[in-house]
């Protein structure tokens, strides 16, 4: 009999497979479809936008995982090592399909690649199978439509590594912390210099970003579809936080609204991604400076 890459103890350490049977987890440690792959140092695991097919087990080793600023510049928000995990969000029922930050490998790493059916088989026996059934139902846009905006919610948001720190607790109450909103194409939704009350998860259509130079011109800095988020700088604690810039409808738009109190809970939970946020701050405002020849605002 050959020797199992990895063990079922390690396994069953993570949330998603740790309702499954003995059995259920040595089928997915030995199924063709799974196994180690090597990463030197430096080098690219996977990387944000693309689509998602697989997660990975760290065996060996340490990864960064970072985010896009708006500058395209890449911020490091956590490091991972042995028996840590990464990539089961985008595989998740209501999320994107797509990563949602980009893993490197800091040395030499050894990880277990495991293939996205037996993610959904562990995911399906978390909490209430016949609920998860009926959830994994509802996986093409279509469907998903037919969703309450609350279940929208927590879809969108369990898949987002943007809130990796959610509780389960947090979600059973979520509408007292989020809502769906909806905005025409053209609507201003953050206006540039106003403080920041709620920051935003696109769930439907598309937002521009952007800003207005001394002549009045429009200069558009990103623009943001299903599984982005903005206004989350304006959230941050240090002092008297306001917009960088303004956002607009692109399209008719269906967004998350989080609350600022309940967000600020989440980055006191999460120290790196607090740092990384602050960091991704400066340079925004770094780079709208530059662009509109003017002395950075702190």
């Amino acid at each position: 009999m050959r020797e199992l890459p990895v063990t079922i103890e390690l396994l069953r350490r993570i949330p998603i497979f740790a309702g499954l049977s003995d059995d259920q987890v040595r089928r997915i440690i030995t199924s063709p479809a799974n196994r180690v792959v090597d990463y030197g140092p430096m080098e690219d695991i996977i990387r944000e936008g693309e689509p998602a097919d697989c997660m990975y087990v760290i065996l060996d080793g340490m990864v960064d995982v970072r985010i896009k600023a708006v500058a395209g510049r890449e911020i490091t928000i956590a490091t991972l090592k042995g028996g840590e995990f990464f990539g089961e969000q985008a595989l998740l029922p209501g999320a994107s399909g797509r990563r949602n930050a980009s893993v490197r490998s800091l040395q030499r790493a050894r990880l277990y690649r495991i293939a996205r059916e037996d993610v959904v088989l562990g995911y399906s026996y978390q909490g209430n199978v016949q609920q998860v059934h009926e959830e994994n139902l509802l996986l093409d846009e279509m469907d998903l439509n037919r969703l309450t905006d609350e279940e929208r919610i927590r879809r969108m948001l369990r898949s987002n590594r943007l809130f990796r720190s959610l509780a389960d607790g947090d979600l059973k109450i979520v509408r007292q912390w989020a809502r769906v909103v909806r905005h025409e194409a053209g609507a201003v939704i953050i206006r540039e210099s106003e403080p920041g009350d709620s920051m935003y998860v696109v769930l439907e259509g598309a937002v521009e970003v952007f800003i207005v130079d001394d002549d009045g011109k429009v200069i558009v800095l990103t623009t943001l579809t299903r599984g982005q988020y903005f206004g989350e700088l304006a959230m941050l604690a240090s002092g008297t936080p306001k917009h960088n810039a303004n956002v607009r409808a692109a399209s008719a738009v269906a967004l998350i609204e989080v609350s600022k109190d309940f967000f600020r809970q989440l980055l006191r939970r999460d120290d790196k991604l607090a740092l990384a946020l602050q960091t991704v701050s400066d340079a925004q405002r770094r780079k709208i400076a530059e662009i509109l020849g003017r002395p950075p605002s702190w």
